[in-house]
């Protein structure tokens, strides 16, 4: 956040305990959580930066890919009416996400293609949740058995260009 741009890390460039303060900083979602200081700079992501950041490991030299991407492959969306100003900036978060993510797998495909990587792109089997920012340890466990189950019976929507 205090660049403003996006940054990379991997565990071979770090010690075991700064790869999980990248990963925590990864998943804050501002300005519903807190910012991550670090090195004396704000980190911060939540998907914001990068969705699907299938593009880095390309660059890197990843000849294949699996990307878990965390809603259905056809999303249809339907959302009720607006309650009040924090419901509108919850689906404009949301809007604003899922239309990332819709650049990022463009941009896997076209990448992937011009640097002859495998991605295979597995998705959930629906909507798992309206509400992203409410953690319960065993609904997530519920959700991460269903889309393990539904995963072994699909292919998964892959680019890959020889």
């Amino acid at each position: 956040m205090t660049n403003g741009k996006v940054e990379y890390k991997s565990i071979h460039e770090c010690s075991y305990d700064d790869f999980c303060d990248w990963m925590w900083a990864s998943s804050n979602v501002v300005p519903f959580m807190s910012l991550v200081v670090k090195n004396g700079m704000e980190y911060a992501d939540g998907g914001f930066g990068n969705y699907l950041p299938v593009k880095a490991a390309i660059e890197r030299g990843a000849k294949e890919i699996d990307a878990i991407v965390l809603r259905p492959q056809k999303l249809i969306v339907n959302n009720m009416p607006s309650e009040n100003a924090f419901g509108v900036l919850l689906k404009t978060f949301d809007f604003m996400l899922n239309q990332i993510g819709d650049d990022d797998i463009l941009i896997t495909n076209l990448q992937s293609k011009v640097r002859k990587t495998r991605v295979n792109c597995y998705f959930t089997p629906r909507v798992l949740t309206e509400n992203s920012f409410i953690f319960d340890p065993d609904q997530m466990a519920k959700w991460w058995k269903e889309g393990f189950e539904y995963a072994k019976t699909q292919s998964p929507a892959c680019y890959q260009f020889d």
